[in-house]
């Protein structure tokens, strides 16, 4: 996608992004938007290269990468389960940086927890 003119760091914060809304949502999009965005954010391939794969133009790969994105927003706004991956995280994280000092009851129930997420506090 263009950047516009954007920043190195608000390019990559924007791609970062999309593909946290990919990897959250990807399932809801058609496979030919999957396959897009994919070839996008893996395949690091541009517009053109894109659309040439997919036997159309730069513009209409463009559009399609437009519209998922923009699918994908919408997704997230109606969901919000990035915002609220990273609130856990942030939760998790301030956990484990004051484990010390809070009450051990508490650590258990938390690592208790983790554990059925698979996850280490």
């Amino acid at each position: 996608m263009k950047d516009g003119g954007l920043s190195f760091d608000a390019v990559l914060f924007e791609r970062v992004r999309f593909g946290e809304l990919l990897d959250a949502y990807s399932d809801i999009l058609t496979k030919k938007q999957r396959d897009v965005c994919a070839a996008l954010l893996l395949g690091d391939l541009t517009a053109a290269e894109i659309g040439s794969s997919m036997g159309t133009t730069r513009q209409g790969a463009y559009d399609l990468l437009k519209r998922s994105r923009d699918r994908l927003e919408e997704i997230e706004r109606c969901l919000g389960l990035v915002k609220l991956r990273k609130s856990h995280d942030a939760l998790l994280a301030a956990i484990r940086e004051e484990k010390a000092v809070l009450p051990r009851r508490f650590m258990e129930k938390v690592t208790a927890l983790q554990k059925e997420d698979g996850k280490d506090v």
